[in-house]
């Protein structure tokens, strides 16, 4: 690469350090915190680019510094103003980038594009009471930059947080959540925690909102479809009042879409504001 391409390459991106590491679930599920770069801003809700050295290009010369070659999008676990970056990731068995990812250790290098990309934030809505974050798996990271940003519960009165996964050995950030939602008065009940499980029921310790009845296993469109998913949250899905996000499993997102339509739930157009944000995260 030509000392050229090599600086038109570095306006591009920067090279951060590892600074924390958190497994959830060995050889499955973990976060990861880096340095954060100057200048760099984003909304809660986007996402970054981000690029490792992954096996020995053979067009890259030998005395040249290692250049990423596989890139992928994660979106900001942190608050907007936090010092470090935190991300949320799955591992890949199979994949050319989670499994490097998760072997990165403190004072590791990773490189993070200098453009932040995506629109599932919440200045996709214009007004609403009630805000509906519904996720599989680690489609829970863009919402969690929202909880942890004050704007997020000064606009809102209830946030009902849906978290779909197999089993319960999955629900990274469960003990943060709890906390999140024990942070005000009881019974307000602002912030309404709902993890789901397909493959297994839940405790009431893992979901100690709801009533033993409800514990059972679940697909969330299932829950939405019955009408369970409103009696768990003990708040109404309408319209006029909710502002409702998807992101996760492209099947779950594409089902749940249809299913929000019939119920007048549409993303907004030019023009017209609207009730529902999607992004898959896949």
């Amino acid at each position: 690469m030509t000392d050229q391409a090599t600086k038109s390459s570095e306006s591009r991106y920067t090279q951060q350090t590892v600074l924390a590491k958190t497994t959830w679930l060995e050889d499955k599920l973990f976060s990861i915190t880096v340095t954060r770069p100057p200048g760099f801003a984003f909304l809660p809700g986007q996402f970054a680019r981000l690029g490792l050295c992954v096996g020995s290009p053979e067009s890259a010369a030998p005395q040249a510094a290692p250049i990423p070659n596989e890139w992928r999008a994660y979106s900001m676990v942190s608050k907007p103003d936090a010092d470090e970056l935190e991300f949320f990731s799955v591992v890949v068995p199979d994949g050319k980038f989670s499994p490097a990812l998760s072997r990165l250790q403190l004072g590791d290098a990773l490189w993070i594009d200098k453009s932040v990309f995506g629109f599932l934030t919440l200045e996709r809505f214009v007004d609403g009471e009630d805000l509906w974050l519904v996720a599989t798996g680690t489609g829970l990271s863009a919402y969690l930059s929202m909880l942890r940003d004050p704007a997020t519960w000064h606009r809102f009165k209830h946030i009902v947080l849906l978290h779909g996964v197999r089993t319960s050995s999955e629900l990274a950030y469960r003990q943060e959540l709890l906390a999140l939602a024990n942070l005000v008065d009881p019974q307000r009940a602002q912030l309404i925690y709902l993890p789901v499980t397909s493959q297994e029921a839940l405790s009431r310790e893992l979901s100690p909102s709801i009533k033993s009845q409800w514990l059972n296993p679940a697909r969330l469109t299932t829950l939405l479809n019955s009408g369970e998913l409103e009696q768990r949250a003990g708040v109404a899905l309408e319209p006029t009042r909710s502002r409702i996000m998807l992101c996760g499993n492209p099947a779950m997102v594409t089902e749940m879409r249809g299913l929000l339509a019939e119920r007048g739930f549409a993303p907004g157009r030019r023009g017209v504001a609207g009730n529902l944000a999607v992004e898959n995260y896949w």
